[in-house]
């Protein structure tokens, strides 16, 4: 590869990732652009917070950046990413904790912020629906005990298979599948008058 900011050259994860360890900039922010949107949706659905996952992604990726010397080639690099996304996540989770477990003044700082709703401006009722769904769609999935809550969000938002899943959160595949179907379970049951084609259109992919 010559010049990784050719954008009429399609390139490779691999390529991209080998230059940027070479430190090129280009590559660097193709690679953002590339996997942002699965880091964030992954951060969001177990954060459950628009802030917090914003937050996640852009350390995962300045962690990932600093790293990527240490990066496995075995592995992909999205597989690679996600598992900085799910245990930063996870680190918010414990830090929330901890905070919630003190006084709070008065105030709405753990007020959800949900994320911005990409429903078509030009029917309000309709956009006003798929919020609602989506937002139901959170509540039940911050109902997941956390490792359930991340296998879930690394299959439904973060697009991985069972194998990738496992070697992100460092499982067996047996232990993603159960975890899966327990999730799964509690989802259905929590959201059982939705349609599954409903609940494809808010998180993505039927629960």
């Amino acid at each position: 590869m010559n010049n990784a900011a050719d954008h009429n050259v399609e390139v490779s994860d691999q390529q991209l990732v080998e230059a940027a360890t070479r430190g090129d900039r280009e590559s660097r922010r193709r690679l953002f652009e590339r996997f942002r949107e699965p880091a964030y949706q992954s951060a969001f659905r177990v954060t459950g917070r628009h802030e917090d996952a914003l937050d996640v992604v852009q350390d995962a990726f300045i962690r990932a950046f600093d790293r990527l010397a240490e990066f496995q080639r075995e592995s992909g690099f999205k597989t690679w990413l996600l598992r900085i996304v799910t245990n930063r996540s996870l680190d918010v989770l414990r830090a929330r904790k901890v905070r919630l477990a003190a006084p709070l003044e008065a105030g709405d700082e753990e007020g959800r912020i949900e994320p911005p709703s990409p429903a078509d401006q030009s029917d309000p009722a309709r956009g006003a629906e798929q919020a609602e769904l989506a937002a139901r769609l959170q509540a039940a999935i911050d109902t997941l005990p956390p490792d359930q809550r991340t296998v879930f969000a690394l299959f439904a938002t973060g697009g991985l298979s069972y194998g990738e899943i496992a070697e992100a959160v460092g499982i067996p595949i047996g232990t993603v599948m159960s975890r899966l179907f327990h999730a799964r379970k509690k989802l259905h049951e929590l959201l059982a008058d939705l349609a599954p084609a409903e609940v494809k259109k808010t998180g993505g992919q039927a629960v």
